[in-house]
Parts: structure tokens; C-alpha cells; sequence
């Protein structure tokens, strides 16, 4: 019922224009009506996606690390909240939040020049003070021959720039201003409330305000999204890309669609998030096709024009209807 007969085809080449006899317009129908018959439901290819759910604060030294068996390499996202971005490892991707944390920070007052075994603790560190041009082991600060000296003696070791100490690995100290310093902890969040601070001093009135520092902020879930997004667009080598998603989530899509994209593979090292699967999911191959194709169900006439692959969406549908 589909062939046409030979007298048929010769009327619709006789309707082409065309004098070459290469070119069979009939021949061309006769194949489109023939696989208008053939039966199939295609589909196109569809990506795979895997979500992030944030519900809390994010910290500094979380991370969120992404793994394309089909790609070289692993990309590891690190949360990172002090100013200089310090990784765990050289390797990693920064996602930058320290604008998004507070640090946490306590006031030394020494209104008094200090005498000799007084001492000064931060964190796990103790430093004390020595007599002047004495101070020459790990630790010590000089009293200086003045306040002021014994002030500037203390800023330098604590940030390590006396030449004797090393820098805090926690802190950093402001110089001091109306015989005040402030002590800023590096790494933005509330971590740095739990620093000790505490004293010795002879004079009462040298004096820390707090046995810590205080009043550091962590970094909320919608900061940290939108950092996490940026990096991953910014910086990504495993063929995905990330969005913010509904509510506090991160939605991560393979770059080609298929199901290949089902193995890609997420981790999270995170308090407050989880991932709604341990690989990206839901991904689709598409229907192949070579050329022009049309396939047909009991809904849909499919068509497609130029072909596809298993990580194409080439194919288009009209719709049967009901008969007339």
C-alpha cells in the first residue's frame, strides 16, 4: 500500500524541475511514506543532575568534590575564609566565602610597660617578657626600654616579623593604639570564638577584655551557594555546570547529555549538607537516527531532519489527534 507504481513515480519526477535524471522526487516520496509506517517512540537525550542541599552555615575547609570517569583529573571545591586562601591541598578550588564570615576578634589592653615573666597566651601559644636585648629564643618579647617598645616587641612576634618568632598560625595583631590591640583571628567563622586569651601580667590594668576572642560569624547557606556556583562555572575540567537551585540547594547538570553523565560521581565533606545521590542521575540516551527519520505511536508523528546521537535532542512530535 506504501509502493507507488512505476507510472506514479514518473508523474512526481515529471513535478521536479530539475532535468537531472539523479534527482527522483518520486523515488524521495516513496521513501518518506515508506518510513512514516514504521512504528517507535524516540526519545531525546536528557542530562544528568545531582543537587546539593546546604542547611546550614558552611566552614572554612568543606568540601564538595566532583568525579568524571570519562574525564582526567578530579575537581575538589574548597570553602575557604581567611584572606590569603589557604588550601589543604595545592590542587583544590578555591570557593571564596570570607567576605561572607566574620572573624572573630579580642582586645589586649597594656596601658603598662610589662616586667620581666609576664606573659601573654594565645590559643596554644605563650609569650613572655624578657629584658631588653634578651629576647632571642621562641617566645620571648622584650619589655622594651619604653611602653611603647614592649607594645611593638609583642606585635612582631605574634605576627612573626621580630626575626625570632614565627607568625601565629591563628591570629594576627593589630599595632597598638591608645594602648590598645586588637587580635584578630586569620580563618573567618565562629572557630575562631574558642581561641584562648588570657594574661599574666603584673599590672591589673594590662588586661585582655575576654578569656577568647568573640563575635565570629559563619557563612549562611544562600553565601555559600553562590559562591559554590561561581567557582564550579569559573573553574570546572569535569564537564558539569551548577545553578542555584530551588531553595538552599545547588543543582549540578552533566555538560552532555546521555547517560554517560550517570556516572559522575559527587562527594561532600560538609556538617550541614547533604547530596540526594552519590552520582548525577536521570540522564537519558537519545534516539539515534540517520539522515531524516520519522517514526510513529498511537499519540505522536516524530520527525527528525538531520540525525541523532545519543546526546542530541533533534527529535520533534506533532500530535495524531483524534480522527475526523
Amino acid at each position: 500500500m506504501n509502493n507507488l507504481t512505476a507510472e506514479e513515480l514518473s508523474v512526481l519526477n515529471n513535478l521536479s524541475r530539475v532535468l537531472n535524471p539523479s534527482v527522483s522526487l518520486g523515488a524521495k516520496l516513496q521513501e518518506m511514506i515508506g518510513v512514516l509506517g514504521e512504528e517507535g517512540t524516540p526519545v531525546n537525550a536528557v542530562a544528568a543532575t545531582g543537587t546539593l542541599d546546604i542547611t546550614g552555615v558552611v566552614i572554612d575547609g568543606e568540601t564538595v568534590t566532583i568525579n568524571n570517569p570519562a574525564v582526567s583529573g578530579t575537581d575538589v571545591y574548597e570553602f575557604l575564609a581567611d584572606t590569603a586562601q589557604t588550601k589543604t591541598a595545592a590542587s583544590n578550588i578555591a570557593v571564596n566565602i570570607t567576605e561572607n564570615t566574620v572573624k572573630a576578634f579580642g582586645t589586649l589592653t597594656m596601658d603598662t610597660q610589662p616586667t620581666s615573666g609576664d606573659t601573654v597566651t594565645i590559643g596554644a601559644k605563650t609569650y613572655i617578657f624578657v629584658p631588653v636585648g634578651t629576647a632571642n629564643g621562641v617566645g620571648e618579647v622584650s619589655i622594651g626600654a619604653t611602653l611603647a617598645g614592649a607594645q611593638a616587641a609583642l606585635v612582631a612576634a605574634i605576627n612573626g616579623t621580630d626575626g625570632v618568632n614565627t607568625a601565629h598560625t591563628l591570629v594576627r595583631a593589630g599595632a597598638f593604639s591608645a594602648n590598645a590591640s586588637t587580635i584578630t583571628a586569620i580563618i573567618g567563622g565562629t572557630a575562631g570564638n574558642v581561641i584562648a586569651t588570657t594574661e599574666t601580667f603584673t599590672a591589673g590594668t594590662n588586661i585582655f577584655t575576654a578569656a577568647t576572642l568573640g563575635s565570629g560569624a559563619d557563612c549562611t547557606a544562600t553565601n555559600a551557594i553562590t559562591a559554590l556556583v561561581a567557582a564550579i562555572t569559573a573553574s570546572d575540567t569535569q564537564g558539569v555546570g551548577a545553578v542555584d537551585g530551588a531553595g538552599d540547594t545547588v543543582v549540578i547538570t552533566a555538560d552532555i547529555a546521555g547517560a554517560a553523565g550517570n556516572n559522575i560521581v559527587l562527594v561532600e565533606t560538609m556538617a550541614n549538607a547533604t547530596l540526594d545521590a552519590a552520582k548525577l542521575s536521570g540522564a537519558v540516551d537519545g534516539t539515534i537516527a540517520s539522515g531524516t527519520k520519522f517514526l510513529i505511536d498511537a499519540t505522536y508523528l516524530y520527525v527528525c531532519l538531520d540525525g541523532n546521537t545519543v546526546a542530541e535532542k533533534n527529535w520533534r512530535r506533532i500530535s495524531i489527534g483524534a480522527a475526523y
